[in-house]
């Protein structure tokens, strides 16, 4: 047990009034712990050091589950996960949730069953597909309570990908830096296409960084045609 880790993540959690039980903490250091041995072959987060590992991931990832209504039960979807980030911290704090980790490179597919494996987490698929095609799949498309993701696209690229698998009535969370008024404008258009509307933009800091998380419920089925083929949501935004 690396003692160090452990009393930073106790008193970072409390911190943020996360509550946390000593197996959901242990949880947290195993996956820290399966992560740092394969970063070591392949290049899964450059985020490592105690403190800004427990305040990046861990509590970016959680703060989603405070200031997001998720019913009990939820589906959730993690798009792009890379590393397991949201998908595994919302799991560790919402154990009731069924997750589905939505990667499209395999060694980080094969990282993240290993965690699954040796965690022994219940109600949690890892699925090795881009978004573009899970999203055309019956089991996949607008199944889902909430789609998630944390990444660098813009929020109309991001759009494009998640909304196909969020039911009408669910929603979508971006979570998102400071500054995004220009996309949020910009992602007007895609929205409209896919049947979203912006509910909500909630702030937060973690540490000395701002923090967004744009909540856009889906309004309207999605159109069939959405998305397009593999590529085409980065090279021509809607």
């Amino acid at each position: 047990m690396d003692n160090e880790f452990f009393t930073k993540l106790r008193k970072k959690a409390e911190e943020y009034d996360i509550e946390l039980e000593e197996k959901q903490l242990r949880s947290i250091e195993d996956y820290r712990n399966i992560l740092l041995d394969w970063n070591k072959k392949v290049n899964l987060t450059r985020i490592t050091e105690i403190d800004d590992f427990i305040e990046k991931h861990v509590i970016d990832s959680m703060m989603v589950t405070k200031l997001v209504e998720i019913k009990k039960g939820a589906s959730i979807i993690d798009v792009g996960t890379g590393p397991g980030i949201p998908g595994f911290f919302l799991k560790i704090a919402r154990p009731d949730i069924r997750l589905i980790l939505l990667e499209t490179v395999r060694k980080k597919t094969d990282f993240l069953m290993e965690v699954v494996e040796k965690l022994e987490i219940n109600d949690i698929e890892v699925l090795n597909e881009r978004a573009e095609n899970a999203a055309k799949k019956k089991p996949y498309r607008e199944t889902y309570d909430i789609a998630v993701a944390r990444a660098v696209s813009s929020m109309n690229v991001l759009s494009e990908f998640c909304l196909p698998f969020v039911k009408t009535g669910g929603i979508f969370v971006a979570m998102k830096g400071e500054k995004i008024e220009e996309e949020v404008k910009e992602a007007k258009n895609s929205l409209d296409i896919l049947g979203g509307k912006i509910r909500d933009i909630k702030e937060y800091k973690i540490g000395q960084a701002k923090r967004k998380l744009v909540i856009i419920e889906k309004i309207n089925n999605t159109p069939e045609k959405y998305p397009r083929r593999p590529g085409m949501p980065e090279k021509n935004p809607l």
